[in-house]
């Protein structure tokens, strides 16, 4: 099981690279059983996930400063799940169930919140119930709006569905 993407903006080597570390990771050990647990749960598989794919980052891209639960604004309470300052850029990774209105909610919020400069914003969706199955053609959708609009303020953006 590894991620799938879906929908990304123009391409770049930057962007490139990034969809290739996500595409090469097994999710497997993360997402298999964690449905029908609880939150808390769920949650540190995910954490783990995350860790291991802030280190698969930096063994590939180590010319960026990786961080994982960044606050580019003291002020908003906002947190980016795994985010990667490099030379005039920075890469905002969200990690959500699939879940259209998260990815649409991060994805204007994130951009709203981030330095003016080159942006490379990754949607990571992953199942979160056994009833959001249908939720993914929303998400499809969704990312197809999202890589629309950071192309037209010349950024990048790329939307994964875990399965």
């Amino acid at each position: 099981m590894k991620p799938t993407l879906v929908n990304k903006s123009d391409d770049g080597p930057i962007l490139n690279s990034i969809i290739s570390c996500i595409v090469s990771i097994e999710c497997s050990e993360y997402f298999s059983e964690h449905l029908g647990k609880s939150q808390p749960e769920q949650k540190s598989y995910v954490t783990e996930f995350q860790t291991c794919l802030k280190s698969v980052f930096a063994h590939v891209m180590p010319d960026v400063t990786w961080s994982v639960e960044y606050r580019p604004r003291v002020d908003s309470g906002d947190s980016i799940d795994i985010f990667g300052k490099g030379s005039n850029f920075v890469v905002a990774v969200e990690l959500d169930k699939n879940r259209a209105d998260q990815v649409a909610k991060k994805f204007v919020s994130r951009m709203a919140i981030l330095p003016t400069t080159t942006i490379y914003f990754i949607s990571l969706c992953y199942p979160g119930t056994e009833h959001m199955n249908k939720s993914r053609s929303e998400c499809v959708k969704y990312f197809g709006y999202c890589a629309t609009l950071a192309s037209r303020m010349e950024n990048y953006y790329a939307g994964f569905i875990i399965e």
